[in-house]
């Protein structure tokens, strides 16, 4: 994720705000919390320590997000997903998104995703091992169920700036390559990105976009008793890409931490109940996804 102590600056608008938007109220929970297994700190973590522990530093087009990138796959397909490698030219190399759906899963549904690469010399535990291990333990608990169904998972590869000075590659491929009539169709998006170090979550969007998504994401996992703050952001995420053709978007982050960008984002400076808080928070929204509230993000969108 984009914004740091050195980052910030260069937000055109960042603003923490209270959020008193109305209470969004289209479509009920399509399973009940009994049918869906709670979320893992204790596999979530095993998934942070294999990307930021054993691969280590992940930056786009190297060896390294090629190995993050094959064991995110692996994952995927263990769990019963389909999977799609999507490759692209970055930086004289090859990066990749590893796109991962349940069979018969509707084509333009909702995107969860994060990013797997990391900065040169930062083991990118935080940032963004953490987001990813929240999103491969999601797949873990709604494979098989309606909500599988309504969701692609997503890890995006070459989300950090590169020798080019360009960012979110990956997502910024991922929604090219849905056509014209992906970008209509397609509900929205949801970015979980350094998400393990902080408190309370930061909820938004960058702004771009009609914020319908953040607004319900807010306040689905504020009823849930989730502490959580309403946070205006700049283009500083894998939503980015998604809000700038329209799609309506949002991301998770923990604020701020003094081991972004470097080599101190190791496991031991992130904080595991966070990254669990997290899991709870999106778990809570994807088990509110039904038909009907992606056709009301698609109307509002």
């Amino acid at each position: 994720m984009k914004v740091g102590v050195g980052a910030v600056a260069a937000c055109l608008c960042l603003s923490l705000v209270s959020c008193g938007q109305p209470r969004e109220t289209i479509g009920a929970s399509a399973a009940s919390s009994a049918e869906i297994a709670r979320f893992s700190k204790k596999r979530a973590m095993d998934h942070v320590r294999k990307l930021a522990g054993d691969i280590g530093v992940r930056v786009r087009a190297t060896r390294g997000e090629k190995l993050g990138a094959r064991y995110i796959a692996s994952e995927f397909k263990e769990l019963g997903y389909r999977v799609n490698v999507q490759r692209f030219d970055v930086d004289n190399g090859t990066s990749r998104n590893v796109v991962a759906w349940w069979p018969d899963a509707k084509k333009f549904p909702f995107v969860i995703g994060g990013h797997m690469d990391s900065v040169r010399g930062a083991p990118g535990a935080n940032d963004n091992a953490s987001g990813v291990a929240v999103i491969l333990e999601m797949a873990r608990l709604f494979a098989g169920t309606r909500q599988a169904r309504l969701v692609r998972w997503v890890a995006f590869g070459s989300e950090e700036y590169g020798s080019n000075g360009v960012h979110h590659v990956g997502s910024d491929v991922y929604v090219r390559r849905l056509g014209a009539e992906g970008r209509k169709r397609l509900a929205g998006m949801l970015s979980v990105d350094m998400i393990a170090d902080g408190s309370p979550l930061l909820i938004g969007h960058s702004q771009m976009s009609e914020p319908v998504v953040a607004r319900s994401v807010l306040r689905k996992v504020q009823d849930a008793g989730i502490s959580s703050r309403w946070y205006e952001s700049c283009d500083c995420s894998d939503n980015g890409p998604f809000e700038r053709v329209g799609i309506p978007a949002s991301f998770m982050w923990s604020g701020d931490e003094p081991n972004y960008h470097d080599s101190s984002d190791t496991v031991p400076n992130m904080d595991p109940d966070d990254l669990a808080r997290t899991g709870q928070a999106v778990r809570v929204f994807t088990r509110s996804l039904n038909n009907r509230l992606l056709d009301y993000y698609r109307r509002r969108g």
